[in-house]
């Protein structure tokens, strides 16, 4: 019970990433905050975790209006919010001479703007408590340049290279009132992230991605939440302002 007596928001927990860390966390005694804009599947989670007392905001997080309720939905059923998963975000490879304005912007919206509403909003009463844990989701991708069948995923990288930037910058801002700011960097992870693939599709591009770690293998969803669970949780508490990689040693090579 790692987390018990803690309250923690988790964003886009109705798949992957976020739903294996939604279950872990309850796992650990947390009250939860869920997020995500898929509100038939975030009524499913709830369903499956049947943890009393756990709430939902369903909605896009790159709106301010439902990144400022989902830190007021923590305080008026909880009365404190100890921990931030800003996991919420999409895949995306076009190169740069294709990509469109609208495209770009949205792609900034979901995957880091999301993280600086979240912040923004859950930050004060992290203040007030003197103590909160704020775990970004960055990715190998916050390091490296990369290609997927021939296009580039330079504007993806983009987002996730900010999301360690932010990180970094939020950890040494807020070191000395109690606030902790991390961020974990996974590399292939089997999701449903390939929704528009045949099943034949996602089961080779996953094969191909394997290839890439040096572990001979793709991770799965609960091995990343594992990682986040650490850093939410009291066990790091010397850990500030750091990437945790989750890579199965893509970055080592």
């Amino acid at each position: 019970m790692r987390l018990q007596d803690k309250v923690a928001i988790v964003t886009g927990a109705a798949s992957g990433i976020g739903r294996s860390t939604a279950f872990l966390f309850a796992r650990e005694g947390a009250q939860l905050v869920l997020n995500d804009i898929d509100a038939q599947g975030l009524e499913a989670l709830m369903l499956q975790i049947a943890r009393e007392g756990a709430r939902t905001v369903a909605g896009n997080v790159a709106d301010e209006g439902i990144a400022r309720r989902l830190a007021q939905e923590s305080i008026s059923a909880f009365g404190r919010v100890d921990i931030l998963v800003n996991n919420a975000g999409v895949h995306f490879v076009k190169d740069i001479t294709e990509m469109t304005v609208e495209e770009w912007d949205r792609l900034m919206d979901i995957n880091l703007k999301s993280m600086f509403l979240c912040c923004k909003h859950v930050i004060p009463h992290m203040l007030k408590q003197n103590k909160g844990a704020i775990v970004n989701l960055a990715s190998i991708s916050s390091f490296v340049g990369q290609e997927m069948n021939g296009a580039s995923t330079f504007a993806y990288n983009v987002t996730k290279a900010g999301a360690l930037q932010l990180t970094k910058s939020l950890a040494t801002r807020y070191a000395s009132d109690g606030i902790r700011v991390n961020c974990v960097c996974p590399g292939n992870v089997e999701t449903n992230i390939l929704k528009r693939a045949t099943p034949a599709e996602v089961a080779e591009v996953w094969r191909q991605a394997s290839r890439s770690e040096p572990i001979g293998r793709n991770a799965q969803p609960a091995e990343i939440a594992d990682a986040i669970l650490f850093l939410a949780s009291d066990e790091s508490s010397f850990v500030t302002g750091s990437p945790l990689i989750v890579d199965g040693g893509y970055l080592a090579r």
